[in-house]
């Protein structure tokens, strides 16, 4: 009998372990997805037709997309057989907050589409953006629940390591074709814009790369050959961001870096902690007094302009539609397109031709991520989307002090991300960047959640005693151990 449950349990193990191995290979396809469409156009190129440049990236995406989604369907599979195992046994289970809320959210974007009609953007999206409702559904119920499945702690390291390895290769690539010789893998891109269709969106790829890298470096549990390595993609990336000059992605990453000085002074109060964080702070201080001097003097005059914006937003002047590079205007229109469907929205990309026929706006989205949930699916569903967001965020205090490495950077990170949305939209090629991390932060949480309730709360006692603050990193290693165990 003894025998019987041993081999149960190592057939369990050994399951959960190729689980593992599956999920991580399929977030590692889309977070090396820049490096791989590097590769892909060095090899072959995107083509020129009569009817327009025919691009590569979204089909490199839409496979990537397709496999994940065959992956997702499968252990979504998987845990409907084990909930289904675990309710005939008369084990009441305790839900993952987050996953139900983003659930219902589901539920209500396919019925905002549904009333809205489903037409071309519902099936496929906008050609250049490439956002079905399909995509925004495979964002939260797939790319968020395979961070937070995502249960090795080596594979959790691997993972950010090889994004951050790949952001690394892809500047030195900018650096080249910015400094030494024009790459022809960059040459439809505007602006320092690497692989990517528009500078901006390199931005926020940059703020994910630099936030992760800064926040590694700082906590104590780090090796030190990555703490090197995190430090030189720090100044690597905060060097390409400025040269890039999308100000308000540089304004999330100030934003960001003051936040988790804040939570890692207040609230971790580690000394060495502490003192890295101080270092990373005057190292973004020191590259932006660099650059202004050296090469380029853009935030003054960016800092400049937001001032007289404000200024013209404030008196309401004729020049106010102008402010953000013609934000304001864009986003009072999106609220009086709100207003008309404040209930189930437009749908997919549903504003995009009434945005597009206003005189005083250039753009087809609100350049706001809020509003554009709100204006696709209405204000629950941006309701919803941002009460998924709270409870993740919010719910990550109480357990900073006990947070590894991987877990602390993905929450700063994903606050940078959260703030550069304010002035940014989602993009197929970017978005779930910021979804997988933030499914990576909830890593702990997950587990214990998904738990019968009696093993929960018997492990949520516990907890205080297997989690205490390590003071080497071989103890830190157990207590991770312990806790996943």
């Amino acid at each position: 009998m003894q025998d019987t449950n041993a081999k149960s349990g190592k057939g369990q193990i050994d399951g959960e372990k190729a689980a593992d191995i599956v999920v991580f290979i399929s977030l590692c396809l889309f977070l090396l997805s820049p490096l791989i469409q590097t590769i892909r156009e060095a090899i072959a190129p995107h083509k020129e037709t009569l009817f327009g440049v025919i691009r590569t990236y979204p089909f490199t995406i839409g496979t990537i997309n397709y496999f994940v989604t065959a992956i997702v369907v499968f252990l979504w599979a998987m845990h409907a057989v084990k909930l289904m195992r675990l309710h005939r046994q008369g084990k009441r289970l305790s839900l993952f907050v987050p996953l139900v809320i983003f659930g219902i959210l589901l539920v209500w974007m396919y019925l905002s589409q549904a009333i809205n009609g489903f037409d071309q953007y519902a099936y496929v999206g906008e050609p250049y953006r490439n956002e079905s409702l399909f995509t925004f559904m495979l964002y939260l119920c797939g790319y968020f629940f395979l961070g937070t499945i995502l249960k090795s702690d080596k594979l959790r390291w691997a993972a950010v390591l090889l994004f951050l390895a790949g952001s690394l290769i892809l500047g030195i690539l900018v650096l080249i074709d910015h400094y030494v010789t024009t790459l022809r893998i960059f040459w439809d891109s505007e602006g320092m814009a690497a692989i990517f269709t528009q500078f901006n969106h390199y931005g926020y790829y940059l703020v994910i790369g630099i936030l992760l890298s800064g926040i590694l470096f700082v906590i104590r549990e780090t090796a030190m050959p990555i703490r090197i390595f995190c430090a030189v993609v720090f100044v690597t990336e905060n060097v390409i961001l400025i040269l890039n000059n999308t100000f308000g992605c540089y304004l999330a990453v100030i934003a960001a870096l003051v936040f988790g000085a804040i939570v890692i002074m207040a609230v971790r109060r580690n000394k060495g902690e502490c003192i890295r964080m101080v270092a990373v702070l005057l190292a973004f201080v020191a590259v932006t007094c660099v650059m202004r001097f050296a090469v380029m003097d853009s935030n003054k005059s960016n800092m400049s302009q937001l001032v007289s914006d404000l200024g013209n937003i404030a008196s309401d002047s004729e020049q106010a539609g102008k402010a953000g590079t013609g934000r304001w205007a864009l986003w009072k229109h999106t609220v009086e397109y709100i207003s008309e469907k404040p209930i189930f929205g437009w749908g997919v990309e549903g504003i995009t031709d009434r945005l597009d026929m206003e005189e005083d706006t250039i753009n087809d989205r609100p350049h706001n991520e809020y509003l554009q949930w709100a204006a696709f699916f209405g204000i629950p569903g941006a309701l919803l989307y941002l009460a998924g967001l709270c409870v993740i965020m919010f719910g990550m205090f109480p357990r900073i002090k006990q947070s590894d490495s991987v877990s602390m950077a993905c929450f700063i990170a994903s606050a940078g991300y959260i703030a550069s949305a304010f002035v940014g939209n989602t993009m197929y090629y970017t978005a779930p960047f910021f979804f997988i991390f933030l499914g990576m932060m909830c890593r702990d949480r997950f587990f214990q959640k998904a738990l019968p309730v009696g093993k929960a709360e018997t492990e949520m006692k516990q907890e205080p005693e297997t989690k205490q603050e390590p003071e080497t990193k071989q103890e830190s290693e157990t207590t991770d151990t312990e806790s996943e165990q």
